[in-house]
This record gives C-alpha cells, sequence and structure tokens, in this order.
C-alpha cells in the first residue's frame, strides 16, 4: 500500500504543473458549458454544442499534423525550431479565409435555424484557441508546464468570473457568454506567445515560401491524417445525432459524453508529457517497451476506478451537475464508462505510434475506427437513438488500442 502510494505521489510531483494545467483548462471548458446548459433549454444547448462540433471538425482539418509534430521537433532538440514555428503558425494564419468561409457555408446548409451570428463567433473562438494550442505545443516539448498553467490562469480565470456574473442577470443572451469565452481565446494568444518568446524562439512571418511548406506538409500529412480521423470519430456523433433525431438528443449525449470525457483528466496529462518522453527515447526499443509497460499498468487502474464511479453513481452525477432535465444522460454515461480503458489504452499506443514515426501506421487505424464509427451510426442510430451511438464509441475505442497495439507490437519486434 504504501509503495501504490509513493509511485503516485511520485508522479503526481513529477507532473504537478502539467496536471494543474490540464485541470484548469477541462474546469473551465466544462464549467463554461456546464453555466450555459443549466441556463438555457436543451434544444439551444443542443444547436451550440453542434456549432462547436462542426468548427472543431472544421479547424482540425487544417491541422495536417503540424502541431504534433513542432512538439515532437522541439522536444528532439532542433535547431530550426524557430524556423519550424514561424512556417507553421504562418501556413495557420493563410488558412484562416478557407476555414470561415467552408465551416460558415455548412453550418448554413445543413443547419439553417442557427444563427449566423452564433455560428461566427463560435468559428472565431475555435480559431483562436487552436492558434493558442500551437504557441502550447512549443512549451510541451520544452517542457515549460509551469509557463503553460500561468497563461491558463490569466486567461480562463478572469472568463469564468465574467461567466458566473453573467447567470445573475437574467437578460444575458447567449451572444455574452460566447464572447466572453471567445475573450479568453484571444487573453490566451497574447500570453502565451509571450511566453514561447522566453524561451529564445524568433518569430519570423516573412519570406514565406510555398515549395519549402509544401514539403512541410508532405512530412506531416501522414500524422495530420492520423489527428483528424481520430478527432473526427471523437466529435462526429454529435453531427450524426442532430441530423437523425433533434438537438435535445444531441444535448442529453453531450452532456454524458463530456462528464465522461472530463474524468479521463485523472490520465490525460500523462499523454503529454509522455509524447515528449517517447519522442527523445524513439531509437531505444527498451526503454520504450519499459515506457509502454508502466504506463499501461497505471492507466488502466485508473481507468478501472473511474469506470466502477461513474457507472454506478451516473443518475447522480449527472441529476447534481445538470440537474433533472438531463436525467436522460444517466443511462449514456454508464455505457460510455465502460470504454475509458479503451480510450486510454488507444491514446497510449497513440503517443507511441506519432513518437517513434509511425505515422502512417497510426493514420490507417484511426481511419478504419472512423469509418467503423460513422457507419454504425448512421445504421443504428435511427433505430436504437443515442443509446447505439453510446455502445459503438465502445467498439471503436477498443477497436482502435487493439490496432495500435497490433502495429506496436511488429515494431518491437523488428531486429
Amino acid at each position: 500500500m504504501i509503495n501504490i502510494i509513493n509511485k503516485y505521489s511520485k508522479i503526481l510531483n513529477d507532473n504537478r504543473y502539467l496536471i494543474f494545467y490540464t485541470v484548469s483548462e477541462r474546469i473551465f471548458f466544462f464549467l463554461a458549458f456546464l453555466i450555459i446548459a443549466r441556463r438555457f433549454p436543451t434544444d439551444t444547448y443542443g444547436e451550440l454544442i453542434t456549432v462547436f462540433s462542426i468548427a472543431n471538425i472544421f479547424i482540425i482539418l487544417f491541422d495536417l499534423g503540424l502541431p504534433v509534430l513542432l512538439q515532437r521537433e522541439v522536444a528532439s532538440g532542433k535547431e530550426s525550431s524557430s524556423e519550424l514555428a514561424s512556417k507553421i503558425l504562418t501556413l495557420f494564419a493563410l488558412s484562416f479565409p478557407v476555414y470561415f468561409i467552408s465551416a460558415a457555408t455548412y453550418s448554413k446548409i445543413f443547419f439553417p435555424d442557427i444563427s449566423f451570428t452564433i455560428i461566427t463567433t463560435v468559428l472565431l473562438s475555435v480559431y483562436f484557441f487552436s492558434a493558442g494550442n500551437l504557441f502550447n505545443k512549443i512549451l510541451s516539448g520544452l517542457n515549460d508546464f509551469k509557463s503553460q498553467f500561468d497563461v491558463i490562469l490569466k486567461a480562463r480565470l478572469p472568463a469564468l468570473i465574467l461567466l458566473i456574473t453573467a447567470v445573475f442577470f437574467s437578460d444575458s443572451g447567449l451572444l455574452i457568454f460566447l464572447l466572453i469565452i471567445l475573450m479568453s481565446s484571444l487573453i490566451q494568444i497574447i500570453f502565451v506567445f509571450s511566453a514561447a518568446k522566453k524561451h529564445g524562439l524568433i518569430f519570423f512571418f516573412n519570406g514565406f515560401k510555398l515549395k519549402s511548406t509544401f514539403s512541410l506538409v508532405r512530412l506531416s500529412l501522414p500524422l495530420g491524417m492520423a489527428v483528424i480521423f481520430n478527432f473526427l470519430y471523437d466529435k462526429i456523433d454529435i453531427l450524426l445525432i442532430s441530423k437523425l433525431t433533434d438537438f435535445d438528443q444531441a444535448a442529453y449525449y453531450n452532456v454524458a459524453y463530456g462528464i465522461y470525457k472530463s474524468s479521463s483528466i485523472l490520465f490525460s496529462f500523462l499523454f503529454v508529457s509522455g509524447f515528449t518522453e517517447v519522442s527523445s527515447i524513439r531509437n531505444n526499443k527498451a526503454a520504450l517497451r519499459s515506457f509502454f509497460r508502466k504506463y499501461s499498468v497505471l492507466l488502466i487502474e485508473i481507468c478501472l476506478a473511474l469506470t466502477i464511479i461513474l457507472f454506478f453513481l451516473s443518475d447522480q452525477i449527472v441529476t447534481l451537475v445538470y440537474t433533472d432535465k438531463f436525467n436522460d444522460s444517466a443511462m449514456i454515461l454508464k455505457i460510455l464508462s465502460v470504454s475509458l480503458a479503451g480510450l486510454a489504452l488507444n491514446n497510449l499506443t497513440g503517443i507511441m505510434l506519432n513518437g517513434t514515426g509511425l505515422f502512417k501506421e497510426n493514420m490507417k487505424i484511426t481511419l478504419s475506427g472512423l469509418i467503423l464509427n460513422v457507419i454504425l451510426n448512421i445504421l443504428l442510430i435511427p433505430v436504437y437513438g443515442i443509446i447505439a451511438s453510446a455502445v459503438i464509441t465502445i467498439l471503436t475505442e477498443y477497436f482502435i488500442f487493439a490496432g495500435g497495439y497490433f502495429y506496436l507490437n511488429k515494431f518491437f519486434k523488428r531486429i
């Protein structure tokens, strides 16, 4: 028992700033959406999370694996980090018009009843949050999680106070809440940009060359496709539920899914520092095997405890946090809890595949998982509703883990 306590104490101490950062970020978004869910009708909340899903899906299409590549190269100690970061930031800035026009057009075509003002505000917020994430990847590669935590406190705490204050004004519309979230994304960019520069990185936004940028994208594309496919299977459920059922059902599912994903805060921080570690030991198979064994045991222990809590206390958690108007979410949460171990383990194999350069293998796995997820959802949601989506999530998580383990095992057997 003492050894177990010492083990977890050491993990918590070694990762304290990363934990502080991850917890603060998750808490902010959880509370922000919780406030909106409790403040507005379920269909309004359903519309909002639908737009956020669209925005996140379209922004990830312009990810191209560049943020993860940036962290990997910085962690490897590449001297050209400033040049690489500048190219990626320039490319991201140039992608804004395409992202905005395509996401806004999709939103109005498939969900014409949603306000264009709401769509615009959400699209801008997601874009700026993604820009902040690019700088965070630089800091993650440098293992500077203290600066990330400092930035998040400065950007999120004032916004959270304003969101809570807005609740007490009965005439505060949804737009006010969204503008506060947008403000937080802009503040984050200002402070995280400054934090990255303190490490000696120089950002220059001139001399953009299409040929060199194309070479960079070609290098990162397999990694980017894996990121896109992984993100799509995580987010596409909401769009399918909104289209095949209604916004109320999307709201019920999102509440359960939000609690399920929020619980992963107790282990997700391990993947950020873990990816940096894998990138630094990627040529040492013995060290990689040891890393996998240590982390897989740790993740299973954490997930087993979380699954028991979420499965048996789902009704109480949903009612306490979201009120009884979301009672229909409890059963979904109970089902989703079973997939926690699959979620954790497929993230572990994912960072190991990316860290060792097996981008194409990871891309194949996540593409297969996405296809499986979409086909099953389209076939089963009209018949079984959101319960089908929850069960399909379980199948998808474990399917992707099995694929990742298969390719890692092949990698370890190479001479």
